[in-house]
């Protein structure tokens, strides 16, 4: 009696676990989740395919760190109102690891004279099925425009907006609402800049 209970059971459960499996959302269907939520700014539901202690980091010259999900929060509150988009492209999957290529662009990028930035990798680190570390390489390119950019504002709003760009970032933590502002001094000076060069 008792093998056939479980031989019952074998034959019940694992269609169940084929079909509950097979249903399940894989981790790149999750990678083009968080894309689409990115991209319509639908913040918490970003935030819902990250760990708590998720960690970024990107570098290539150019090194940004990003620890826990409410730093995540602020940049992509940031990103929501600066109409960040981004795209993924060359999935690949190896056990718990995504790995892919990342194009990005929002309206800091665009005012800083960068059509966009591109990645030579990002990797989606997932733990429990959440996102728990991202490592990004930025293409030399990227890394260099960004780097360009950084010295070059920062010398003009150092030099003709200090006072403007403290009262922006006190404590050095840009808020949500000051994001738009600090994009007028970005245009600001690259009509200085350009203008400059002519």
């Amino acid at each position: 009696m008792r093998r056939f209970i479980n031989k019952l059971f074998v034959m019940l459960y694992l269609p169940f676990l084929f079909l509950v499996t097979s249903c399940a959302p894989t981790l790149v269907d999750r990678v083009r989740a968080l894309q689409e939520a990115y991209n319509s700014h639908n913040v918490e539901k970003e935030l819902s395919f990250l760990t708590e202690d998720v960690r970024f980091e990107a570098d290539d010259g150019y090194r940004w760190v990003m620890n826990g999900k409410q730093q995540w929060r602020k940049n992509l509150e940031w990103e929501a109102t600066l109409n960040g988009h981004i795209m993924f492209t060359d999935l690949k999957v190896s056990v718990v690891t995504v790995t892919c290529k990342l194009r990005q662009q929002d309206d800091w990028f665009k005012a800083a004279g960068i059509d966009a930035l591109y990645y030579e990798y990002v990797q989606f680190i997932f733990k429990n099925g959440l996102i728990k570390e991202v490592r990004a390489k930025y293409a030399q390119d990227t890394a260099g425009a960004l780097k360009e950019f950084d010295a070059s504002f920062g010398k003009w709003a150092s030099e003709k907006r200090s006072q403007e760009l403290a009262e922006l970032a006190p404590e050095g933590e840009l808020a949500k609402e000051n994001v738009s502002k600090l994009l007028t001094l970005v245009r600001e000076w690259r009509e200085e800049t350009e203008k400059e060069k002519q």
